[in-house]
């Protein structure tokens, strides 16, 4: 349900419609995008497909802003989120290739505040370590560095706090999905180029490309207006992510997730994926040896009991910025990217010669999942399926799942006389809490509240209620977190010290709160 009667009713007649007529058209994948739309209250789609050299889709659908009302078609700029990893791999190969680097390069050659908590994992960690996931380091490990923005941490500081974060797993023992390593990644690339991460970005590949609706850095929407806004739903109601939008300022986490792009431009992109890195016209961007090494597996990745079934996937891989896997007994290279309000997609099925693209301004990962398996099957010789009662039957599964775990009663919230009957101890826990890369956070009374506040994070705002004797927890004021969490009070070596744990399993994994280790520092 949309926020207003006139956005409902632009709605079905884009719907209706089809929206924006453009170059290239295929009537099933219409259809497709009309039902996802209707089905889960999508504002806007684009999508684009390439096949043989040739462009045989590329449209966008319904609303880019809700807001504004206005349009999508193929120029209108998305994020792309993590489908932002394969530029920057590929701006580092083009490096190599040029003579700059070498991928084996150990990271401290090109940065040299570069340091991980482990000494052997610093010496030896080299530019493929940071593209591919295996540092050691959980999943997500820092990711509280970036995000919620807006964040007051700097790419410098990023670098310089990974010496804190203590690894998971042994250095290149498993897989571990990571956003901070790649803005390493980006940083290494920049101080090899001599400019920014950004600059690099938009010399080396979007200009050879002429890739003119994409943007590496920030966006002033007062000159380009043509964008998407992120968009989440709550209670049946859909409304603009205002803190998410496009704005002028240099995203901190560009390399791994910060690029804008139209569907226009990144069908220019794939294409040259599909040519293994020249152009059509015959303009090497990279050579044909980087194209191979950036689809290579690296890092194996676990299969699913759902891959095996649905997809019957045998191999898994992260590549370089990319994943490679079997799907249905073809070779598929792809990659997909979400962020707070977006989500996107780039699939490549080289033997093929099949890619394609689906961008989306609402957070719908359900909504991405059925749109790309429908139009692989169009494609591919391979068995029909109806992903729409697939999808409706599995996210019934997960509500049921969810209600029967058992929920917390938030109970009163905590004026100070609550407290102290609660927890004798509770004003001793009010004051500032200190960790290493993360910095401060705040428990203090707010009249009748107690609030969590994080000096780096302005966003990361919730209330704090007592659980048990030791135990807190707290809800954060920002309901699309989706990551309330355990607050663990307890006394080492005579220092008040306070972790953090998610509250449920499934929860927002980038709210990196495991890997945060306070200590108290003053009253």
């Amino acid at each position: 349900m949309f926020r207003s009667k006139l956005f409902r009713s632009v709605l079905l007649v884009v719907v209706a419609t089809s929206t924006i007529a453009s170059a290239k058209s295929i009537p099933k994948i219409d259809e497709y995008v009309a039902k996802v739309r209707a089905t889960y209250n999508v504002p806007g789609i684009a999508v684009g497909i390439i096949k043989d050299g040739e462009v045989v889709h590329m449209k966008g659908y319904g609303i880019a802003d809700l807001d504004r009302g206005n349009k999508v078609d193929e120029y209108t700029l998305f994020k792309i989120a993590s489908n932002s990893k394969a530029f920057t791999a590929a701006g580092l190969a083009m490096q190599e290739d040029q003579g700059k680097l070498k991928l084996t390069d150990k990271v401290s050659q090109h940065l040299s505040d570069f340091k991980m908590f482990d000494s052997y994992a610093s010496e030896q960690f080299n530019i493929i370590d940071l593209l591919t996931h295996r540092s050691g380091l959980g999943r997500g490990a820092g990711d509280l560095m970036l995000w919620p923005e807006p964040t007051k941490f700097t790419r410098e500081q990023l670098v310089h706090n990974l010496r804190y974060l203590k690894p998971a797993y042994g250095f290149r023992e498993k897989y571990a999905y990571d956003n901070t390593l790649y803005i390493v990644a980006g940083e290494l690339s920049a101080a090899v180029a001599g400019s920014s991460w950004e600059e690099h970005i938009e010399n080396s590949i979007f200009k050879p490309l002429g890739m003119k609706h994409c943007v590496a850095g920030g966006v002033d929407t007062t000159k380009l207006t043509n964008v998407v806004a992120p968009h989440l739903e709550a209670d049946g109601e859909v409304y603009v992510d205002q803190p998410n939008r496009m704005r002028k300022k240099t995203n901190l986490m560009a390399a791994a997730g910060g690029i804008k792009c139209s569907i226009h431009d990144l069908l220019k992109w794939v294409d040259v994926q599909l040519r293994m890195g020249t152009t059509a016209e015959g303009v090497q961007l990279y050579s044909e040896k980087l194209a191979r090494k950036m689809w290579s597996p690296v890092t194996p990745m676990g299969i699913s009991k759902s891959s095996r079934e649905l997809d019957n996937t045998h191999f898994r891989g992260y590549a370089l910025g990319w994943r490679s896997s079997d799907f249905l007994g073809h070779y598929r290279v792809q990659h997909t990217g979400s962020l707070s309000g977006v989500r996107s997609y780039i699939g490549l099925f080289p033997d093929q010669n099949l890619g394609y693209i689906v961008l989306i301004n609402k957070s719908s990962s359900t909504a991405r999942n059925i749109l790309t398996r429908s139009i692989a099957q169009e494609f591919l010789d391979i068995e029909k399926t109806d992903w729409f009662a697939y999808y409706l039957e599995q996210e019934q599964k997960r509500k049921a799942q969810r209600a029967a775990q058992q929920n917390i009663d938030e109970g009163e919230a905590l004026p100070e006389e609550v407290a102290i009957k609660k927890n004798r101890a509770s004003r001793k826990r009010l004051g500032t809490y200190q960790d290493q890369w993360f910095g401060n956070i705040h428990l203090k009374r707010q009249g009748k509240d107690i609030v969590f506040t994080a000096d780096n994070l302005p966003r990361v705002i919730g209330n704090v209620y007592s659980y048990d004797e030791n135990t807190w927890w707290v809800k954060w004021h920002n309901r699309s977190f989706e990551a309330d969490s355990w607050i663990r009070f307890e006394r080492v070596d005579g220092k008040r010290k306070m972790t953090m744990a998610r509250i449920l399993k499934d929860s927002d994994w980038s709210f990196s709160i495991q890997d945060l280790d306070f200590t108290k520092v003053k009253k």
